[in-house]
């Protein structure tokens, strides 16, 4: 059997490190990650190899040269443009003319590959894939097995809400030859993206061993480090270079230990390197070959590479130096920071928790770092994107100089000449900030229309309507915390891809710049809004609503907000009385008893979400809500279809079919379900539109709130949040999955599982939060409690087992 070795990757998230050498070459205890896949392949038997390259490909070649002095045969195959990994793999089709292993070239393994090669063979696969239980699985590629372990599903790289398991492809393959016939020749092709889905929708026989050991990818900064601790640790097993000259002590030949010097195992000294009196190697330190650590310097949990100079009196904890880095007396650095090779530290630095210093930087004497210094000025503490939102203390977190380069981040994927627009809430430092992202944007060639100050929906539904090429809503929240929430041309969140580029933008510094006589242009538009309340009005017998003499109470903790709500719908003849500040449900309840208003409205910040109130002061549950939302779309939309979030009843979707419409069942979030409706504006997230509408519904009807809901086919529901972290949820997922193999389950945005009795249980990892959403639907209400209470325990137990397994 032959075997492969993709060794393509640049390993950007392992920059500095991989600035100026490919990942496979990154050093693990003084040998490259690459050689530890040699020396796993060729211990199995493995020894005539394909080497896949494409960054800095020279590296790899000269170090491993044709594999003789490894003992093994290398022959190499370069892409000159990247073609994915199962691309990449085909330019060796004529070499593996025989059953193939896969394996990366920048991850670090002792899986058994000889039995996962007889589990290969016993199933007549044409693919296997090695799979592994990992706690945090969204950055790899998920996968469901049945019980004959044939896979049955997978997605890559899924998001919190798509995660099903936390078992993941690795990226080790056993392989037949055919698989060449599913890869297109000269063309980009991956095998999780591309090739596996089709081989699953073939049948074509792709299976999953369940591999005992240890496994990473090595994909972060942190991994890197913890890679190396594991070496030390024995928890892989892998031959380490170098003599155990006493338990936990590691050292190549010709390495000098001057009197007074404390180790404290594990360490790990490479060749030729001094560690001089009175200094101090930590557990966990890591110093490589032709190395000096001066007298009284201390070193804990750090990984240095070949060549590192350590000044007298030192102090490094946990920290990653690359090659040729020299570091002055007394200079001290901190907790995940890293310094790129050949690096110059005067004396008494000091370099603060998280900071990167590209390769070839000089940092003055007496210099305290608190911003990364790369190509450009960096602040490690740029706001880092959750789903479309990126959010931080004003001023603290979210500083003028983070916003500018987020709006350049944003703006560099748009094309040049083309506008964005902004707005945000009447706060001043809001106003401030909107100034800082519009100049970011303009900087990258982008022009900026800036509405002032507006409502999320309105200023989603004007990009829509004017074919902005995206934009950014900016608010205050809670008091001290900035919101900045993005949005594409379509009006919608950004999608996930965008996210990703925005985040690698922004941490690259790879903005766009532009000649300074290209730069955008900046206009205020504020009049803009006044067609969304014309839109809003459309269809509506504002005659009618005056006559009837509405009168309407409405609550909201922002200005901006209750102003623009309030002005639509006083402009179709209601007369409304406004509360702005706290919201307390129990004292807005028991005011609407007490006052002449018909219904009352309570506003969320961003004047999406509506909380409605009976004249009789009861608060509309979200089971009602739906219903009316359902029927006012079916009764004021022309479109033959109605999206209908996961969680909705039967009764939902039976009641759409009988106005001939069609029933899209789709994820709750706000991007799919705009999507599927091919909207920006849907009642459950535009609360002046779903407001308009429910007033000339209830005109036209002449009925008050109370009566128009208990015409509706509402569900009894029951709904409950159950705290998890994000990086247990897949465990939690797969879990009940496996407990759950007997029964009716549909995956789709987490799990809903429909009871033999009738009705069903639904659980939803949170996109965003770290929670579980369970809904349980039955015909009586405390039968839905009694099944939603059965999952709920089943999170909770499977939480506590798994807290008391990391601690023990």
């Amino acid at each position: 059997m032959k075997g492969v070795i993709m060794a393509g990757g640049k390993g950007t998230r392992l920059r500095p490190l991989t600035c100026q050498l490919p990942k496979p070459m990154v050093p693990l205890l003084q040998k490259p990650v690459m050689q530890y896949s040699i020396e796993l392949l060729k211990q199995h038997g493995i020894t005539d190899i394909a080497v896949t390259v494409h960054y800095l490909p020279d590296e790899i070649r000269d170090y491993f040269g044709d594999g003789q002095e490894f003992g093994v045969h290398l022959t190499y195959f370069e892409e000159t443009e990247p073609l994915g990994t199962a691309g990449s793999v085909k330019q060796a089709e004529a070499f593996l003319d025989e059953p193939f292993v896969v394996v990366s070239g920048d991850a670090l393994t002792d899986f058994d590959l000889e039995a996962g090669i007889n589990f290969h063979k016993a199933k007549d696969a044409l693919v296997s894939i090695f799979m592994k239980q990992v706690p945090s699985p969204l950055e790899f590629g998920v996968i469901m097995t049945n019980q004959q372990h044939e896979i049955i599903r997978f997605l890559e790289k899924p998001s919190v809400s798509e995660v099903f398991s936390d078992t993941v492809n690795t990226g080790i393959y056993v392989m037949d030859p055919s698989i060449f016939n599913y890869i297109e020749s000269d063309k980009p092709v991956d095998f999780s993206k591309d090739v596996f889905p089709r081989i699953l929708e073939d049948r074509a026989g792709i299976y999953g061993y369940a591999a005992e050991g240890y496994w990473s990818d090595i994909g972060n900064l942190e991994q890197y480090r913890q890679a190396h601790m594991d070496l030390l640790n024995r928890d892989v097993k892998a031959e380490i270079s170098g003599i155990e000259v006493e338990p936990g002590i590691w050292m190549n030949e010709h390495v000098t230990i001057e009197e007074g010097v404390k180790l404290e195992a594990p360490v790990f000294v490479g060749a030729h390197s001094t560690v001089r009196s009175n200094a101090k190697l930590g557990a966990f330190s890591i110093v490589g070959k032709d190395s000096i650590v001066s007298e009284d310097a201390t070193i804990k949990r750090s990984v240095l590479w070949d060549g590192v100079y350590v000044g007298q009196q030192a102090e490094l904890r946990g920290v990653t130096i690359c090659g040729g880095v020299q570091l002055g007396s007394k200079s001290t650095i901190y907790e995940q920071a890293v310094l790129g090779s050949n690096c110059q530290i005067e004396d008494d630095v000091c370099i603060q928790p998280g900071m990167k210093i590209w390769p070839h930087k000089r940092i003055q004497a007496g210099s305290v770092i608190s911003q990364s210094v790369i190509w450009n000025d960096q602040d490690a503490t740029v706001p880092v994107l959750k789903s479309h939102r990126a959010s931080g203390i004003a001023n603290v977190e979210m500083t003028p100089e983070h916003v500018s380069r987020l709006g350049a981040g944003f703006a560099s994927a748009m094309p040049v000449g083309s506008t964005f627009l902004i707005s945000g809430d009447d706060q001043s430092f809001t106003r401030l900030l909107k100034l800082s992202l519009a100049q970011g944007v303009q900087a990258t060639g982008v022009n900026v229309t800036d509405l002032e100050e507006a409502a999320v929906p309105s200023f989603r539904k004007i990009i829509s309507a004017h074919r902005f090429q995206g934009g950014a809503h900016l608010r205050v929240s809670e008091g001290n915390r900035i919101v900045i929430e993005l949005f594409d041309q379509e009006g919608l969140p950004i999608a996930t891809s965008v996210q990703k580029e925005i985040d690698k933008i922004v941490t690259f510094n790879s903005y766009r710049r532009v000649a300074f006589d290209r730069v955008g242009e900046y206009e205020v538009q504020s009049n803009l809004l006044q067609e969304y309340t014309d839109t809003l009005k459309d269809g509506i017998d504002s005659v009618l609503i005056e006559s009837q003499g509405w009168r309407v109470s409405v609550h909201g903790t922002d200005q901006v907000t209750v102003q623009q709500f309030s002005h639509v719908l006083q402009s179709i003849g209601c007369v409304v009385e406004t509360s702005i500040g706290n919201i307390n449900m129990g004292d807005i309840s028991v005011g609407m008893t007490l006052s002449d208003s018909e219904i009352g409205f309570v506003l969320g910040e961003t004047g999406e979400f509506l909380t409605v109130l009976t004249r009789e002061g009861h608060i509309v549950t979200d089971e009602e809500k739906l219903a009316m939302f359902v029927d006012m779309h079916l009764h004021y939309s022309k479109k033959g279809r109605v999206a209908l979030p996961l969680y909705a009843g039967a009764s939902l979707e039976e009641y759409i079919r009988s106005f001939q419409k069609e029933v899209i069942r789709t994820k709750a979030s706000a991007r799919e379900m705009m999507i599927a409706e091919e909207n920006v504006q849907l009642y459950c997230f535009d609360a002046a539109y779903a407001a308009v509408h429910l007033i000339q519904t209830l005109s036209t009807r002449d009925e008050e709130l109370q009566q128009y809901l208990s015409s509706l086919p509402v569900e009894s529901m029951f709904k409950q949040e159950v705290p998890c972290q994000t990086d247990q949820k897949g465990m939690v997922m797969r879990a009940l999955m496996e407990a759950l193999k007997e029964e009716e389950v549909e995956l789709i945005e987490g799990m809903k599982v429909r009871h033999p009795e009738g009705g069903w249980t639904y659980i939803v990892p949170d996109q965003n939060e770290p929670i579980f959403t369970i809904y349980a639907q039955a015909d009586e209400p405390e039968v839905a409690r009694v099944h939603a209470n059965y999952y709920i325990e089943q999170i909770h137990e499977l939480l506590a087992r798994n807290t008391a397994v990391h601690t023990s």
